[in-house]
């Protein structure tokens, strides 16, 4: 099963335009620790990313995580607003790989292979309609014409930590539809709902409309729960920033496990350690 990781560099020069591009520590041990559980199943892994992506990951002696590493995401996200729409390196991402594809989230470690259906979408959970993150479909503002006629506001959206699309019809109209919702959106200062809408909520509309079966790793609930099957990153990322003996602890545990099940590419850890002690 080909599966992809993406890294979009963006919406972090929309934000630091004169900075380096950098992931935090843990982020690149998650990443590391993500690419080569899911090639210890023996299916392959291609990093998805941008010019400077590629330059960034290449820098830190880091493209043998991935099988292969791919720059098909336009540096300018093909004028969509990076701001906003911080994920939009996903849907290139997506646009430009053939289906059946796994896309996996650089934060999300998949401990054991999942079983994954021929003709059914597996996302990693579903998504409550919370209105300060789901509001009405009415609350979304166009500079230029996008249809909503017809979408069904109740299906609950998917949440694509981890996202398993098997059909290459289904795979282009959903990708299409978001990257035409994001060209068209108005700009604005929400940096949430539009992004979580044309993703995850247009992703499970989508998905009705053009009667494809889904499926979904776990409950929601389980996210608050120790469980052994996948570790999601999540919110703790910002528990981490904030709380630098909590970046300590993760990044001692992730270094014991590359060390122990992946001895070929402890030497990464070097590089990981360098490029965070040179910032």
């Amino acid at each position: 099963m080909q599966a992809i990781h993406v890294i979009s560099t963006a919406p972090f020069f929309a934000k630091n335009p004169k900075n380096r591009y950098s992931l935090d520590k843990f982020e690149l041990y998650s990443a590391v620790l993500s690419a080569l559980k899911w090639r210890s199943f023996g299916d392959n892994i291609t990093l998805i990313t941008d010019t400077r992506g590629a330059e960034y990951v290449k820098s830190l002696e880091l493209s043998s995580v991935w099988n292969d590493i791919r720059v098909l995401i336009p540096d300018d996200l093909e004028g969509i607003n990076p701001k906003m729409f911080w994920a939009a390196g996903k849907l290139f991402a997506l646009r430009e790989t053939p289906a059946p594809v796994s896309m996996i989230d650089t934060d999300f470690i998949l401990w054991d292979r999942p079983d994954l259906p021929e003709n059914r979408i597996v996302a990693a959970h579903r998504e409550n309609i919370t209105p300060s993150v789901y509001p009405d479909f009415n609350y979304f503002k166009f500079k230029r014409s996008f249809s909503m006629d017809g979408m069904n506001e109740n299906v609950l959206p998917m949440n694509t930590a981890f996202l398993y699309l098997p059909n290459e019809d289904f795979k282009q109209y959903y990708v299409n539809r978001s990257i035409a919702f994001m060209k068209s959106a108005l700009d604005c200062e929400d940096f949430l709902c539009y992004m979580v809408f044309a993703e995850q909520r247009l992703l499970a509309v989508c998905a009705e409309e053009f009667k494809i079966g889904s499926q979904v790793l776990m409950n929601k609930n389980e996210l608050f729960f120790p469980q052994k099957k996948y570790s999601h990153l999540w919110g703790a990322k910002q528990i981490m920033r904030n709380d630098p003996q909590a970046m300590h602890d993760f990044c001692g545990r992730a270094r014991e496990r590359i060390k122990k099940e992946f001895s070929d590419y402890e030497f990464l850890i070097g590089r990981i350690e360098e490029d965070f002690f040179n910032r």
